[in-house]
């Protein structure tokens, strides 16, 4: 009985050890990109304006940069806008590529005529980068939008 039960204790000791052990064949550890975001307001006229905050009644639309600085090879952008109270107005997807590293993607968002001037939805926004089919944004930017 007592020899059984250290084979037990010793079967479950090494299974512990070779859990806890680095497999030889496994690769680099994944690369995390790297991003910022850029907020440009675009006035009627066309005059574009850097900033955080943007009054709606002079804005046509907001372009959206994504500065990538780490990125090779081909992925998918995903930009989710986040309104004042918290539920996501749009999803806005598109291609990235790079062979240097760095790529600059650039968004438009329609303002004027838009739920946005029609529903009266001010405040401070969110908008939060994804690459590929992840779940936890790689970078993120807010906003305010006012009258």
């Amino acid at each position: 009985m007592l020899r059984a039960m250290t084979t037990v204790w010793l079967l479950l000791a090494g299974v512990l050890v070779l859990e806890s052990a680095v497999p030889a064949f496994a690769g680099p550890a994944p690369r995390r990109e790297s991003a910022s975001v850029e907020l440009i307001g675009v006035n009627h006229h066309g005059r574009e304006r850097n900033g955080q905050r943007f009054d709606t009644d002079r804005l046509r639309s907001l372009m959206i940069e994504v500065h990538w600085k780490t990125l090779v090879g081909a992925h998918t952008q995903r930009l989710e806008l986040i309104t004042p109270d918290g539920s996501v107005y749009q999803n806005l997807t598109g291609p990235v590529e790079s062979v240097t590293g760095t790529a600059v993607v650039e968004t438009r968002l329609p303002v004027a005529g838009t739920w946005i001037t029609e529903y009266d939805l001010h405040g401070r926004w969110t908008v939060n980068v994804y690459l590929d089919d992840a779940v936890k944004p790689i970078t993120g930017a807010g906003f305010t939008l006012a009258k």
